[in-house]
């Protein structure tokens, strides 16, 4: 994927997160306990619950920042910086 992410570039489908149509490693499920709270599922583990909204906003953030993280990582490798 090339070129600067925005939130604009994310889809929800269901509960899963697309970025320019491709499923990203993060989504939200349901809290085991709490039905009505919801967590973000990342590779890395869980989050704390919060509504669905904000967990939404949260798995947005967590994938809008590692991808722009990963793009000024490449264009530091090939700049030969």
């Amino acid at each position: 994927m090339e070129g600067s992410f925005r939130r604009r570039d994310f889809k929800w489908k269901d509960d899963i997160l697309y970025v320019r149509g491709r499923k990203a490693n993060c989504s939200i499920v349901i809290d085991s306990k709490y039905q009505t709270m919801w967590r973000v599922q990342t590779p890395t583990g869980l989050s704390d619950m919060v509504n669905k909204t904000r967990a939404k906003d949260a798995a947005e953030a967590i994938v809008l920042n590692l991808l722009n993280m990963e793009e000024e990582d490449v264009k530091e490798t090939s700049s030969g910086k």
